[in-house]
């Protein structure tokens, strides 16, 4: 199931409204970013169905971008007065990975994140540093691939309980991309002395 950008937008305004932490636009575009990179990697679907396209700042939802400007609001502007009410159909598989990367990264300033888009061998540094500048497609194959390579024990273990692994095949895949399992079926070396 995929939602609109501004659906997951919500769920992070909502819980840092809770927390009386409220966030940039920039940190909300990043997050909602994250959260569709983390689950293409995890799971092999897309969160979002918004177009990604890299700018000067890094990933951005033209769609999530225009729906700040349209209320007054720039990338430097806190989010913390209104509620988006899509958040209820969002499902618990990912809500409890939305809850993991905002724990993950609620800390990190709108500038921090930009500068972990901006790093070497992104998905936004590809297009950008392409020659391909502003407004081009970041696509969900790169930015699934860049995810997946992040796979490391910590994101194992922190990962939801709730895994739509449905099958031994998809499972070893999964664990392989985590680095627990080698090609022969082996527990990695790493693993088995942890």
């Amino acid at each position: 199931m995929c939602y609109i950008a501004s659906t997951i937008a919500g769920y992070f305004i909502g819980r840092s409204n809770k927390e009386e932490q409220p966030l940039s636009v920039l940190q909300l575009i990043k997050l909602v970013y994250i959260s569709h990179g983390w689950n293409l990697a995890l799971y092999d679907i897309p969160l979002i169905s918004d177009k990604i396209e890299a700018w000067k700042y890094g990933p951005v939802m033209p769609s999530l971008y225009r729906f700040f400007e349209e209320i007054g609001l720039t990338k430097d502007d806190l989010v913390n007065s209104f509620t988006i009410e899509e958040v209820n159909c969002i499902r618990a598989e990912h809500l409890e990975l939305l809850n993991k990367v905002y724990v993950k990264y609620e800390q990190m300033t709108g500038e921090q994140l930009t500068d972990l888009m901006h790093e070497k061998d992104t998905p936004w540094s590809a297009v950008w540093n392409n020659g391909n500048g502003r407004d081009n497609p970041i696509n969900d194959e790169a930015t699934k691939a860049y995810y997946a390579r992040q796979i490391t024990k910590e994101i194992f273990d922190t990962l939801p309980s709730i895994l739509p692994i449905n099958s031994k095949e998809k499972a070893a895949v999964f664990l392989k991309k985590a680095g627990i399992l080698m090609d022969n079926g082996e527990l990695s070396h790493f693993y088995k002395n942890s």
